[in-house]
């Protein structure tokens, strides 16, 4: 199918979404159910776990988180500062609430979907596990597959414990649909998104959570200050990230006005457009010093699908850093910031050259702001997450992480 093809039946998707609500859900139920009874039919479940059967009293026994990365133990990033998102959702669990109540599950990158499912099902009976968590929006292999609802099917009737789905981009609206089969299954899913409120999502008045800031553990910022030590901050601002047109139409209005804007100041080489700023990624650490180095950076909001703003990971490291972060979000980091006093905000990339300014003009207020916006990011670097998950866990009814 042609690009203007594929664009044209989104569109006609879209409209007859529009036209007839629920629709799209119910076409994609049929189609994913399908699917479901395949895939457990081939993987032969039924003989495979007949001797199981559900446990009981997950809410009186000791909380047991059990994690399911998606690059594990046996990845070289798997390291305090290695940029690897689950080692942090890994260590910050050990930080909150304790290193006992924390297991790793590591999916073997031969494994079929029904080996893991298995194998993951009877660990988590045997290691008397309360909680699990994943990504649900992909498994854990590189297949590109997502089978998470085909082991929710097997896992829910034998194992009374509650599995965290978390999600990155639930903008996309595949994603979110995909989540609401897996919750369609039983009331012990609860979607955690590091990226958009999602209460009501899943199910009408149903509480989840989200959004809350991707961990970066306390092992990983020390680490990083040790690692980046006490730099000097050589630029006024900085922009990391794609260079799509507006973005480099908003960076050189800024140096027109003498502003010295760093592009990717992470980066050894000099990027100029979309392509470029997409290769040769550098390591987590120079990135973090490329923030480090910056007096402010700029970050925009918009969900790489384009549908809707997202509370974005870069707003944590920054201000981390000690880097004050300029952004445009509503409604995502100012239920964790100070607006003004600890982040500064913008409605749009035209407004960004004058509240660089304001700040470059009033160094006091400048600093003010990077050391307010540092405090908070390291107050809440563990608990956004984990906090998070347990209030929404408290307010569903369901056992917490932390006893």
């Amino acid at each position: 199918m042609s690009d203007a093809q594929q664009s044209l039946v989104g569109k006609l998707s879209g409209l007859a979404g529009r036209m007839f609500p629920g629709l799209e859900e119910r076409a994609y139920r049929r189609s994913r159910d399908q699917v479901i009874d395949s895939l457990t039919v081939a993987g032969n479940y039924s003989s495979r776990l007949s001797d199981l059967s559900m446990p009981s009293g997950a809410s009186a026994r000791p909380s047991h988180v059990v994690i399911v990365p998606m690059q594990g133990p046996s990845f070289e990033t798997w390291k305090p500062a290695g940029g690897n998102f689950f080692y942090e959702i890994a260590q910050s669990a050990r930080e909150y609430a304790g290193a006992p109540k924390v297991s790793i599950f590591e999916v073997r990158a031969e494994e079929s979907p029904a080996d893991w499912h298995e194998r993951l099902i009877r660990f988590l009976i045997s290691s008397k596990a309360t909680h699990l968590m994943g990504q649900t929006e992909c498994d854990p292999t590189t297949s590109g597959d997502q089978t998470w609802d085909v082991l929710w099917e097997q896992l829910a009737p034998r194992w009374d414990g509650v599995f965290l789905g978390v999600m990155f981009d639930s903008a996309f609206r595949m994603i979110t649909l995909s989540a609401r089969r897996i919750a369609s299954i039983n009331d012990r899913f609860v979607v955690v998104d590091i990226c958009m409120p999602m209460d009501g999502s899943m199910k009408r008045g149903r509480r989840e959570v989200g959004p809350v800031n991707m961990p970066i553990s306390n092992e990983s910022l020390a680490a990083l200050d040790e690692a980046i030590g006490d730099v000097e901050q050589i630029h006024d601002v900085s922009f990391i990230g794609a260079l799509y047109p507006y973005r480099v139409e908003m960076i050189e209005a800024l140096r027109a006005h003498g502003v010295d804007v760093a592009v990717n100041p992470h980066r050894a080489d000099e990027t100029r457009d979309f392509r470029e700023s997409r290769t040769n990624q550098p390591t987590y650490v120079d990135y973090m010093r490329g923030l480090a180095q910056s007096k402010m950076t700029i970050n925009f909001s918009v969900s790489s699908s384009l549908n809707g703003q997202q509370l974005k990971t870069r707003i944590l490291e920054g201000s981390s850093m000690g880097c004050l972060v300029l952004t445009d979000d509503v409604d995502r980091s100012d239920r964790f910031w100070v607006p003004g006093d600890e982040v500064g905000y913008f409605t749009d990339p035209s407004d960004v050259p004058a509240l660089v300014e304001s700040y470059l003009a009033d160094p006091e207020r400048l600093a003010r702001a990077q050391a307010a916006g540092k405090a908070r990011a390291r107050s809440i670097n563990v608990t956004s997450f984990w906090g998070g998950i347990d209030a929404g866990l408290a307010a569903r009814g369901l056992p917490q992480i932390r006893d």
